[in-house]
């Protein structure tokens, strides 16, 4: 067999089911044997590498299982990389298989040739480079594994372009990696302490991050915050790890620091950060935490590392958090209050109508009109971009992974992420991408992918005509007069929908907004909904002091 060919059987033996790529000749035979296995494995072939790795992105953020892409060397793969540093920062599992130049010419500076290594090693779990064809197949395989393994993350496969059609033994490839058990004996007795600390505790606090967000991580933390008696704080995107109408839900911890979470954390007096690597907007620039009196789970010790917690418990989040459950007491009743006060705050931040708005476009209600048109189970993914603010300020998650997009603020996440969010349901339930002007530009070509793949996903384009973060930092700091190479021009977006093929509606106030969006809803395919709002509502929030 090529060895092409047995790569392609061996990713799929080993749960691939979907793959995106920009064809490249460097690796036909992988490619043909794709198209030969059609039942196997289904092919989306994008319009740019980017849009390729970010719908992998998307893709894996649902399943928490890897998509592969297949891209070319140099231009291709650093396109892709976008996706790739988006994975990395997410935890979230991908394969990126590059095609690259003839084994003799690595080195030489060939054509279109980089070095994977140090282009990638920063990004990744991993890149493999294999010395044969066989090793290559071989790599494969444990690419996959290891993209799952402990803090999911990308991995990357280099492909020399005379290695796919050499002839390998099949039969050499069936390693499995081995994996460490779940706890411990050191993380046994740290559980121990830990749960004799919670049970002094009188004022707990939860972080959770991007590890808490699977459905059996989730329970577990469900029964660990109740049984704790204990608010629970979402890290930035990833407002899904619980349901946001349970009392526990204490709100989500933005780019805007927020006085009612500032003085919750403030009043803690033991914290328990469960499955969040601390990023930058999390953790405050690492400044949220300002004692010795938390906790920290997460299965990756390079994470645990960068803290100087209390208690540090290198653990998947399930296997921590019933291990913690099982030694406290009873279900807490004395500190009622304390869980109510925290989430009455978040109801109250989070009602919609709450924040003047200075056009006719009130975006609160729109995220909360969409709330309630959707189902408990719809993806709604959010790209790069202050118009984001609003969406995660308003909008309630109830289920599981229904929440996309990238923490890393990569702009043009949201329509490629769709597209792989929508496969990885497979059920059917809407998935709904809000971008903004800025971010649909950079990758809103991927919706001509969405209409000829029949991908029915539903782009909501929040157009304000300018790079708000940016330009509210411009103006606050050089004044109203001086705004420079943030004022953009936006097209007319439903006539870019159009010509790709999907339908498109236009908002310019609140009030047609239900009935748009409940015939996209409605429409078999893609569709798009071109919203344009004023530049002064670039953010529900003031002049707060930034995470980051």
């Amino acid at each position: 067999m090529e060895a092409g060919a047995a790569l392609v059987e061996a990713i799929t033996d080993a749960g691939i089911d979907v793959a995106f790529t920009v064809p490249g000749e460097s690796f036909l035979p992988a490619l043909e044997a794709m198209r030969t296995n059609k039942d196997k494995i289904r092919v989306i072939s994008v319009r740019q590498e980017g849009g390729g790795s970010l719908a992998a992105h998307g893709f894996g953020q649902v399943t928490g299982r890897p998509a592969a892409v297949f891209v070319s060397r140099g231009p291709g793969a650093t396109n892709a990389s976008i996706g790739l540093h988006a994975a990395y920062q997410d935890s979230i599992p991908l394969v990126m298989f590059v095609g690259h130049v003839r084994s003799h010419m690595i080195g030489r500076e060939a054509f279109q040739e980089i070095d994977h290594g140090t282009t990638f090693e920063s990004m990744s779990k991993a890149v493999f480079i294999p010395s044969n064809p066989n090793e290559m197949v071989a790599m494969a395989k444990e690419a996959i594994d290891l993209s799952m393994n402990k803090r999911p993350g990308p991995v990357v496969v280099v492909m020399p372009r005379d290695f796919g059609d050499a002839k390998v033994d099949i039969s050499a490839h069936n390693k499995s990696q081995s994996l460490q058990p779940e706890l411990s004996k050191e993380t046994q007795n740290q559980c121990d302490q830990l749960a004799d600390a919670l049970k002094k505790s009188k004022t707990p606090l939860i972080i959770a991050g991007e590890l808490a967000r699977q459905k059996e991580n989730r329970n577990a933390l469900k029964e660990f915050a109740h049984k704790l008696g204990a608010p629970v704080l979402a890290a930035y995107r990833c407002q899904d790890v619980i349901d946001n109408h349970d009392k526990h839900y204490a709100g989500h911890l933005e780019i805007n620091h927020v006085s009612y979470q500032e003085q919750l954390i403030k009043d803690a007096d033991f914290i328990v950060v469960v499955g969040s690597r601390l990023d930058g907007i999390t953790s405050r620039e690492e400044t949220i935490i300002n004692d010795d009196a938390w906790a920290h789970i997460y299965n990756d010790e390079a994470v645990l590392e960068r803290f100087d917690a209390r208690f540090k418990l290198k653990a998947s989040v399930s296997s921590a958090l019933y291990c913690l459950t099982e030694k406290l007491n009873g279900t807490r009743q004395d500190n009622l209050a304390w869980i109510d006060q925290a989430h009455q705050s978040f109801s109250n931040f989070s009602a919609p109508g709450s924040y003047p708005v200075a056009g006719n476009v009130d975006m609160s209600l729109i995220a909360d009109q969409a709330r309630k048109l959707l189902p408990d189970n719809a993806v709604i993914i959010t790209d790069g971009g202050s118009y984001a603010r609003w969406i995660h300020r308003f909008f309630r998650f109830k289920a599981p992974l229904t929440q996309g997009g990238s923490a890393s603020g990569a702009m043009g996440a949201a329509v490629p992420g769709s597209i792989g969010a929508f496969l990885a349901t497979n059920d059917k339930r809407p998935v709904i991408a809000f971008c903004g002007d800025g971010g649909f530009m950079m990758t809103g070509q991927e919706l001509s992918t969405a209409v000829r793949e029949n991908i029915p996903v539903k782009i909501i384009v929040c157009d304000n005509n300018v790079h708000g973060s940016i330009i509210k930092g411009q103006l606050d700091k050089y004044g109203a007069a001086n705004a420079f190479a943030t004022v953009m021009e936006s097209p007319d977006f439903t006539k870019i929908a159009e010509g790709y093929g999907a339908a498109a509606w236009k908002v310019e106030d609140t009030e047609t907004w239900s009935n748009a969006f409940t015939q996209a809803l409605e429409h078999d395919g893609p569709a798009l909904i071109h919203i344009k709002f004023d530049p002064k509502d670039i953010a529900p929030y003031g002049n707060e002091k930034d995470a980051v």
